[in-house]
């Protein structure tokens, strides 16, 4: 490649002229370094709206296998039925009912209370009780596990929660808990009230006990002494008094206080099941199917986005956009007949490839190079036309192009040029990794300059070698000789190469070159552009930038085909006609021919 870069430095200033003496819009070109830190996994993804339409038959899918088991769920999960009774406690009392034992119903906190109050409504012996009420069998742990106790949210009452299969069962349990609780908690208040009362009159008899020793002592003393007695006699019986009247409040207490509820609601018959109905599990299952399908339609969209406009394979590639072929009538066609065009191009799309020749001349000055090798991510992303319309664009500007044909497996570019008679194409054979000659008018080294081979194609032809594969003559000095020698007198060498994600010839085919100039079709994958960026990356030639294909071919995939087909009968009867026309011509002439000379 020495030979190669010698004299592109005067290459490359002309090429800086022809950019700066252009419109000026090739200064709107960014210059970023390539990497794969430009790239983002949902960067110029479709958003979540552009997400989910992209994937709406997905989703919608998703959304109704949700629905279904949702709804089929409901019918696997028992009915339950649930019924609720309230509580409603009364002011426990006063402070002698209060201090009882230290085991009052109330404490001085109203929520520490109905806590205890919703405890013992919860207990073993409330529940045993209301077996008992039922006449059931079991144990308080199983009724345990069907009925709920907790205070009400304004610690107004307690709640009591059952649920059953049976619909009059959990009314029936909820009432049956609301009867033993106020029956135990009666029971408690009757036996707290009775024990005070006992220690009461305990204390009273000891009282009366002290009393009559000390009216008995009061009969025996005179004088001072009786006197200072009587007083004690007289305490001790309003001790005895004050005794008898708090006993006589706490009976009064207690049977005012009874079981601690004031008003009782009793539960009743569940009409409809506690649990959620079919259509409204179908409904939370449609609403998860859509909150999961959505959250995937979004990571998908953004991960294996497709490339719809430039600045989606820009945000990949981290090179600058050099250009994007013209969307109008294209210069050349795949579909078209290449005898039949014309042989001056579209004005429109000939000013859009000098535009691009522009940016790309400039993009190579800054590597100071002329060799390019062009190439895309898939086979059909349009990297062939490019490289035919702009090797055009810069002979029409006087530059002097030399065309290189390395996809030994599609030949396309020779065939475009051969058929359209746009360059012409020199076979090239090698051997291996020996140096190739070239097979048809001439010869490296011989006597022929090699000035002609400009405004030429180099058809590199497959190697004799049976089983040899095309990669070891992309990677010998002789494909780097043969470049070297056939560009030195030209001003630009484009080098078409195979697809990247295809075969492995068109990195080894980069290692020769300056430059490497990425064409990216719309609707290409972002997956297949990473592992194009990727490949690249091993080889030192710089990806300078990319064309965008603004028309994609896939897109036109069988419309293409069909065209093809139209073109193939028109050129059979295009040429059937000019040969038609030829043996009218000749048989005129021979017909001339005996008129003027007869004998």
């Amino acid at each position: 490649m020495s030979v190669a870069k010698t004299g592109a430095s005067q290459t490359t200033s002309n090429f800086r002229g022809s950019a700066d003496s252009d419109t000026g819009r090739s200064s709107a070109v960014p210059w970023t370094p390539a990497g794969s830190g430009a790239d983002s996994t949902l960067v110029g993804g479709p958003g979540l709206i552009g997400s989910l339409w992209r994937y709406r038959l997905v989703i919608v899918i998703v959304v109704a296998v949700a629905a279904v088991a949702g709804g089929a769920a409901s019918l696997l999960i028992p009915t339950r039925y649930e019924a609720q009774a309230n509580l409603y406690l009364r002011d426990p009392g006063t402070a002698d009912v209060l201090t009882l034992e230290g085991a009052s119903p109330q404490s001085g906190d109203h929520a520490v209370f109905m806590a205890q109050q919703a405890g013992l409504a919860g207990s073993a012996d409330v529940y045993g009780r209301a077996l008992q009420l039922l006449k059931l069998s079991g144990t308080p742990e199983d009724l345990g596990r069907m009925v709920v106790v907790k205070p009400s949210a304004d610690l107004a009452s307690l709640t009591i929660s059952a649920t059953s299969g049976d619909p009059a069962q959990a009314a029936d349990l909820a009432n049956a808990v609301s009867l033993a609780y106020q029956q135990v908690a009666g029971e408690q208040i009757v036996a707290q009230s009775d024990a005070a009362i006992a220690r009461l009159r305990q204390v009273r008899k000891q009282r009366e006990a002290e009393f009559d020793a000390l009216r008995a002592q009061v009969t025996q003393l005179t004088g001072p002494a009786q006197s200072t007695l009587q007083d004690r006699t007289s305490h001790v019986a309003n001790l005895i008094g004050g005794l008898q009247v708090h006993e006589d409040n706490v009976a009064a207490q207690a049977a005012l206080y009874g079981s601690g509820v004031e008003r009782s609601e009793q539960a009743v018959r569940p009409v409809s099941s506690s649990q959620p109905t079919p259509l409204m599990l179908a409904l939370i299952g449609a609403v998860i199917g859509l909150v999961v399908a959505s959250g995937w339609a979004w990571w998908a969209a953004g991960r294996h986005r497709w490339v719809k406009t430039e600045g989606d394979a820009g945000a990949i590639l981290g090179v600058p956009l050099l250009g994007e072929t013209p969307r109008r009538r294209r210069t050349l066609r795949e579909s078209d007949d290449p005898s039949l065009r014309p042989d001056e191009p579209d004005p429109v799309a000939a000013e859009e490839y000098h535009f691009v020749l522009a940016l790309l001349e400039r993009a190579l000055s800054k590597v100071d190079g002329k060799v390019v090798a062009v190439t895309s991510a898939e086979p059909g992303d349009g990297k062939t036309m490019a490289v035919l319309n702009l090797a055009r664009a810069a002979r029409g500007e006087g530059r002097k192009v030399l065309l290189v044909d390395a996809d030994e497996r599609t030949r396309k570019l020779s065939q475009l040029c051969r058929d359209g008679g746009h360059f012409d194409v020199l076979g090239v054979s090698h051997d291996g990794g020996e140096c190739p000659a070239v097979t048809e008018q001439v010869a490296l080294g011989g006597e022929s300059s090699t000035a002609e081979l400009n405004e030429t194609v180099l058809q590199i032809e497959p190697s004799q070698r049976n089983g040899h594969h095309p990669a070891v003559f992309f990677r010998s000095t002789a494909f780097s000789k043969l470049i070297s020698i056939s560009g030195e007198p030209a001003d630009l060498v484009l080098i078409d190469t195979p697809a990247l994600l295809e075969v492995s010839d068109a990195v080894h085919i980069a290692d020769h070159a300056d430059a490497v100039l990425l064409v990216v079709d719309r609707g290409t994958s972002g997956a297949d552009l990473r592992r194009a960026r990727d490949r690249l990356g091993i080889t030192d030639t710089p990806l300078i930038g990319y064309l965008f294909n603004g028309t994609s071919t896939r897109r036109r995939g069988r419309a293409s085909q069909g065209a093809a087909e139209r073109n193939l009968l028109r050129r059979g009867l295009r040429r059937a006609k000019v040969l038609a026309r030829g043996l009218l011509r000749r048989q005129d002439a021979e017909m001339v021919a005996q008129q003027t000379h007869p004998g």
